[in-house]
């Protein structure tokens, strides 16, 4: 049996081309562990400062900051799909009249950065940078998201589809399984 078990981590763990890396996404998405403990626990796994933690690392990186871009075009699209039918009806003052389309928040982003006072982390960034949340008895996380999504909007949409789906399920060659008929 512990032999089976062993080929099923090695399956399923210790190649790292075939780990999903949303389960270590979902650690780095609770507030309380946050990467710090990810790193913590493969430290512990594979040894300080081994490749393949730092491997690893990397990837979940990748993957948060890949989900996060997909969720914000997804965002930006709904965003510009609604303003585009609502624009039509709504008053214009005379000094807008020239035809630009006029974004405030994007405007003076940029007024920012030309200052040399732009605002460049992205909510992945921030979220990674915060202290992490103390380690309390009850905790939710998904709650946690619920009132952190002010300031963290497409993260928070991240963490409610990454946090929400099953992490597992009983394989069907699982010697635990058992058909009764």
């Amino acid at each position: 049996m512990a032999i089976s078990m062993k080929e099923k981590y090695d399956k399923y763990w210790d190649n790292i081309d075939n780990i999903n890396f949303l389960l270590y996404v979902d650690v780095v998405l609770d507030p309380r562990n946050k990467i710090c403990y990810l790193e913590y626990c493969l430290n512990k796994i594979y040894g300080p400062n081994s490749s393949k933690t730092k491997e690893i690392l990397e990837r979940v990186n990748k993957t948060l900051e890949g989900l996060f871009e997909h969720f914000k075009c997804k965002m930006e699209s709904e965003h510009s799909q609604k303003t585009m039918g609502s624009s039509s009806s709504r008053c214009v003052p005379n000094y807008f009249e020239s035809g630009d389309e006029v974004n405030l928040e994007d405007d003076f982003a940029k007024f920012l950065e030309q200052r040399g006072r732009g605002v460049k982390k992205t909510e992945v960034e921030i979220y990674l940078s915060d202290a992490m949340e103390k380690r309390v008895e009850t905790f939710e996380v998904l709650s946690w998201w619920r009132v952190n999504s002010i300031k963290f909007p497409i993260l928070s949409q991240v963490a409610r589809h990454v946090l929400g789906m099953p992490i597992s399920t009983v394989a069907s060659e699982s010697p635990l399984v058992r058909v009764v008929g």
